[in-house]
């Protein structure tokens, strides 16, 4: 609950700058209506989303744990940042490399029960995504809608104290895994939901970052 308190102050931080920003990139321009006689009607100037260039894209989330990993461990933030690469000649497709990190700390009846002070798990990952634009498909004024997939590589490390041998658990493992998702770009920034297969660290996620241009063209 703490960790999901802390998220949605962010989130509600994060989404009130996001619609500010929003509002005021907003263009209107004026049109002769000969019918009406009126020459002041607002029309909302849209532009096309998909843009050149290369783009550095820092994200925060929540994670929650799935499956035998929910057994173990609590929810936990999760932080990172991709590098993307848009181009006219691809879209709707947006190609990129990224890494995050992601804590989980051992839930309280699994650790008394178990006799542990601690278990926390430390999971960073590398990889590939593809992001494909749905507003080529799903027309949309006021959002972009997407979908995300990445292949990832998971190095995970485990932290246990006291030490105890029979509950087997293994201090380190690596291994690749599959993340997708679906989510919406209002103006510079997004809001998705995940779900990450990765054998026994499987999570579900809802996460938020921000596009920002390193390089146009």
């Amino acid at each position: 609950m703490k960790y999901l308190r802390e998220f949605i102050l962010i989130l509600f931080c994060v989404v009130s700058s996001g619609l500010t920003g929003f509002t005021q990139s907003n263009k209107y321009y004026v049109i002769n209506n000969p019918v009406s006689g009126f020459d002041s009607i607002p029309q909302k100037e849209y532009k096309n989303p998909g843009i050149s260039g290369i783009f550095i894209s820092p994200f925060l989330g929540l994670e929650f744990p799935v499956s035998d990993f929910n057994t173990i461990s609590k929810n936990g933030l999760t932080y990172g940042v991709k590098l993307e690469y848009a181009n006219f000649k691809i879209y709707p497709v947006i190609i990129g490399v990224m890494y995050q990190n992601q804590l989980n700390k051992g839930k309280d009846d699994y650790l008394t029960a178990n006799l542990l002070n601690m278990l926390d798990t430390k999971i960073n990952t590398f990889g590939v995504s593809v992001d494909v634009i749905l507003n080529k498909y799903l027309k949309s004024n006021f959002t972009i809608p997407f979908v995300t997939l990445e292949l990832k590589y998971f190095s995970i490390q485990k932290t246990v104290s006291p030490e105890i041998n029979n509950l087997n658990i293994q201090n380190s493992e690596s291994f690749f895994g599959l993340t997708g998702g679906f989510g919406f770009t209002l103006h510079i920034f997004d809001i998705y939901g995940t779900y990450t297969y990765a054998k026994d660290y499987s999570s579900a996620a809802i996460k938020t970052r921000f596009h920002f241009p390193l390089l146009k063209f």
